[in-house]
């Protein structure tokens, strides 16, 4: 959630609201413009937010803003079950800019430095040592070290220092992708004097424009299968869920050769915060020679269809009952002849067993590497060359005669290879 300026020729505070789909693309959930950004209006502005969840009794784990304190106290009233958190990019900008103001030139880097990796401490203990450094660094710049520990580090540590935030499960969002949204509308606006008819025409346009992109990402994830992902380990996943999840599992699984399966190494920090296999966990699926199974993939990643999902509740649960869908399929499939029962059989085959395929490999393998050397040594099922055409021919024997560069040449027919095309002297003289 943030704010930007400068939409309007009222010049009212535009407050939008971004989610993200599997396929890490953001998408807009609402638009609201404010007056003066204080309490009042953000709970107006949440609770009508509040309205819009499908299902009541479950709304955002987890919401990004920057360190608006009118926007965080109104996130506890209206949403005090979810988790705050605030994003790195401000917090690292103005961390930077502030050590521009205090710290001489030879030393800005050095700090930065520091900080990142106190922000980056993958727990407490390293906490402590990477800011004992950075207190010693800027044991000669009081100020800096006042205004990175009263303004963030001590109210706020836990809502951006990895120690904390990796035991949230944020999905990969630690910082707010609201300003890309931001641009994007502000590129159709073109002009900060539009009144409410033109914005609404814009915004609209542009959620399309992010429809049709995320529908193109969701089918992309179920049909393109990337070269890094073929292999039976990703069986289950490979079309259910998104390639963005895929890719974050691939890397971790790169950790394995040094993890293993010991928990306390791994930390476990894409379990509890991505909500997908860590590296202890893919360690002894390697090791028992499975594939990764569905079920240990987070919902999130696994959402490939804008359909809304129906609640099941006190009904028999018939939005989700396969049975008269099965029943038709074994009608159809005895209706078939032989063929037809074949073709339904493998189609069925690919659904229940993906880690299995139906291809085979040819009997004989046979030495492909190489070009024809000479005609004659090979069969003629080697040669993949083809016939050149009679425009081939002419144009090799042209360039040939402009690297003479005869002018005696030029009124004389063009000499042509010895190998004609067949059937050439069965057209009239004019078409030669």
């Amino acid at each position: 959630m943030d704010s930007t300026y400068k939409t309007n020729k009222y010049r009212q505070p535009l407050f939008e609201i971004v989610g993200m789909t599997s396929t890490e693309l953001t998408f807009v959930v609402a638009f609201a413009y404010m007056e003066p950004e204080q309490t009042g209006n953000f709970c107006w502005v949440l609770e009508k937010l509040k309205e819009l969840f499908v299902k009541k009794d479950l709304c955002s784990q987890v919401i990004l803003t920057d360190r608006d304190l009118a926007l965080m106290k109104t996130i506890e009233i209206v949403f005090p079950r979810s988790i705050n958190l605030l994003c790195r990019f401000y917090i690292n900008k103005n961390v930077g800019a502030k050590c521009k103001q205090h710290v001489v030139n030879d030393l800005q880097k050095m700090i930065d430095t520091l900080w990142m990796e106190v922000v980056w401490a993958s727990d407490e203990v390293e906490y402590g040592q990477r800011l004992h450094q950075l207190e010693q660094a800027c044991a000669d710049y009081s100020g800096f070290m006042n205004y990175v520990k009263d303004t963030w580090l001590t109210p706020h540590r836990h809502r951006f220092v990895g120690a904390w935030i990796n035991r949230v499960l944020h999905l990969g969002n630690t910082t707010t992708t609201v300003e890309s949204a931001h641009w994007k509308l502000k590129q159709m606006l073109r002009n900060s004097i539009s009144d409410m008819v033109k914005y609404w025409e814009a915004m609209n346009n542009n959620l399309r424009l992010q429809l049709g992109n995320i529908r193109a990402s969701f089918q992309k994830s179920f049909y393109e299968v990337e070269h890094a992902h073929i292999s039976p380990f990703y069986g289950y996943l490979c079309g259910s869920v998104s390639r963005a999840a895929l890719r974050r599992i691939a890397e971790e699984l790169l950790r394995v050769d040094y993890v293993g399966t010991n928990w306390q190494i791994c930390g476990c920090t894409l379990r509890t915060s991505y909500g997908l296999p860590c590296a202890c966990e893919l360690g002894r699926y390697a090791l028992g020679g499975i594939s990764i199974p569905i079920d240990v993939v987070h919902v999130h990643w696994r959402k490939l269809t804008m359909e809304v999902e129906l609640e099941v509740g006190a009904d028999d649960g018939s939005e989700v009952d396969m049975t008269c869908a099965m029943d038709e399929l074994w009608k159809r499939f005895r209706s078939l002849d032989v063929i037809g029962k074949r073709a339904l059989k493998s189609r069925v085959c690919e659904l229940a067993y993906p880690t299995m395929t139906s291809l085979c490999p040819p009997p004989e393998k046979l030495k492909t590497k190489g070009g024809v050397k000479k005609k004659g040594k090979n069969p003629a099922e080697y040669d993949v060359y083809r016939d050149p055409s009679y425009h081939e021919y002419v144009d090799k024997a042209s360039q040939s005669s402009q690297r003479q560069s005869q002018p005696s040449q030029t009124s004389k027919k063009l000499k042509l290879s010895k190998k004609q095309p067949q059937f050439t002297l069965q057209f009239p003289n004019h078409i030669h």
